[in-house]
């Protein structure tokens, strides 16, 4: 603006000077619809120069309000940012109080107030207040209400670390509803829900947190296993059993906890053979003590053929414990007592347990042999 007027003053006095220097002005003539003016060349030049001059006025009355509001504006973000460096240093001094009022009466006029407020709220709950803590919250959604998602995850992870579980599930429930693929919340959902044994619902999100891929990896694997776990102990009839084993991403199904979850799943709802089949494949894949172990607790219409192949397994794992156990528990059912006696104890004199002293008691009862049954049933309790 200051040199709009530096020129129009320059060109005023070029005008005077041309008018009184010059002996021929020259002029103008403008005619318009029987309307004549005449003047000379520099009259004319200070009339644009004053059109100019009122142009620039009328320009910068017009930008007035917005050039008066962005001052006000970067007055105000200064002082904020004065209020938010004094919170930060009362925090670092320990002044708790002080802090937390700072930061809230910064949020009114920050372009982000959702931070100051959030930060408010975390010395609030600091300091143990509830009541105030919930207020800063409500004006951090309040004040962003597209930053909802961020506040309540806030809060959830706050109720978290106060051990108040109940409540943090009700925040991050609501994430999950507007956003369910959010990989936070569900980060810190799926947990919740797998303490609570909720493993259908853990499973749903599990699918969804599978869709970050990598970035999710770890936690899903772990999480799936204790999930489908618990919903093939639950299962109530063998084709529930197999669609849930369907259900697990073709990696997982390679793990022995699950693998051995649904041989019991089966098992406990009759399907033996169904058992035994799978069983039989993983052993002759790769082989697993536990996965033995189980072979050993089959009922089977063809015993001896089971103890067929486990004897075939023998001859690489000589010495066992649970495959001499599970051998030991096939050949009482198919009532071989030398062979079953026989592998029984081979298996106690390799590794003691309350299963195996247990099994041997049995069958000791059968042949009639108190004593000794006697004697195995109180060497199997001590094992609790």
């Amino acid at each position: 603006m200051r040199a709009g007027l530096i020129v129009v003053l320059v060109l005023l006095l070029v005008a005077v000077a041309a008018q009184f220097l010059s002996e021929d002005a020259g002029y103008v003539l403008v005619s318009f619809q029987g309307w004549a003016v005449e003047m000379t060349v520099p009259i004319l030049i200070v009339l644009l120069a004053l059109l100019l001059l009122v142009a620039g006025v009328l320009r910068r009355v017009r930008q007035a309000p917005r050039l008066v509001a962005e001052r006000a504006a970067k007055a105000g973000a200064r002082r904020t940012g004065r209020r938010v460096a004094r919170g930060l240093s009362a925090l670092a001094a320990g002044r708790l109080a002080r802090a937390e009022r700072l930061l809230a009466k910064s949020a009114g006029r920050s372009q982000a107030p959702v931070l100051q407020y959030l930060a408010a709220a975390r010395l609030a709950h600091g300091s143990g207040d509830a009541e105030r803590r919930d207020h800063w919250f409500s004006l951090a959604e309040k004040a962003q209400p597209e930053a909802r998602d961020a506040v309540a995850l806030e809060r959830a992870e706050m109720h978290l670390k106060a051990g108040e579980q109940a409540a943090a599930m009700n925040h991050l429930a609501g994430i999950l509803e507007r956003e369910p693929r959010h990989l936070q919340a569900l980060r810190l959902f799926i947990p919740l829900q797998l303490q609570r044994e909720e493993w259908a619902e853990a499973a749903r999100r599990l699918k969804a947190l599978r869709k970050h891929g990598r970035t999710a990896a770890g936690d899903t694997a772990l999480w799936t296993v204790k999930a489908y776990t618990g919903l093939l102990a639950e299962a109530d009839d063998a084709r529930r059993v197999q669609r849930l084993w369907g259900e697990l991403p073709r990696d997982l199904r390679a793990n022995q906890n699950l693998a051995l979850a649904y041989a019991h799943a089966l098992m406990g709802n009759g399907a033996h053979e169904l058992a035994e089949q799978d069983l039989r494949r993983r052993l002759g894949a790769q082989w697993s003590s536990e996965l033995a172990a189980a072979y050993g607790e089959l009922e089977l219409r063809d015993v001896p053929a089971a103890i067929r192949h486990a004897e075939s397994w023998l001859a690489e794992n000589p010495e066992d414990g649970a495959l001499l156990l599970a051998l030991g528990r096939l050949c009482r059912k198919a009532k071989l007592w030398g062979k079953a006696r026989s592998y029984l104890e081979t298996s106690l004199g390799i590794e003691e347990s309350r299963v195996g002293w247990l099994e041997l008691a049995g069958m000791l009862d059968e042949l009639d042999e108190k004593e000794a049954a006697d004697d195995a049933y109180r060497k199997g309790l001590r094992f609790g």
